[in-house]
């Protein structure tokens, strides 16, 4: 059930990236824009950089979560290393698609999430979940 779960988060992390949740066709516009040097906001943006970079935490802490309930025996790192290298598939797919804003800045929150995930994850000790999937 669990894996179910997070296949559908999954889902959704794309979709919520590459199209902010609305439909591929409907949200189609060409919009495409590099920005490498990380947390500098962009010309424009100001007081919502904040916001956008504690968006981008947050959406990625389900991602560290969900591994870390479902591969306990993986290292911290490794499910952030994970995080970042899905981060940055995504980001340059926003690129390579034109859909959006490529940021260095949201590889680096979103890895950042992930890790905060496996930290809420390890904080609860004993996994039930992954214990009652193997007892089934």
């Amino acid at each position: 059930m669990l894996g179910v779960l997070f296949g559908v988060y999954l889902v959704l992390l794309v979709w919520l990236v590459l199209w902010k949740l609305q439909l591929p066709w409907e949200a189609f516009q060409v919009q495409r824009s590099l920005k490498l040097v990380p947390f500098v906001a962009a010309e424009g943006y100001g007081a919502s950089a904040v916001r956008e970079v504690a968006g981008n935490v947050v959406v990625f802490v389900p991602f560290g979560l969900g591994f870390a309930l479902l591969r306990p025996g993986w290292a911290w790192w490794r499910i952030a290393s994970l995080a970042a290298a899905v981060s940055a598939s995504l980001e340059l797919a926003q690129f390579a698609l034109a859909v959006g804003s490529t940021d260095a800045t949201d590889v680096i929150t979103n890895t950042a999430g992930a890790a905060a995930g496996v930290l809420l994850a390890r904080s609860f000790g004993r996994n039930p979940l992954a214990e009652a999937s193997r007892s089934t």
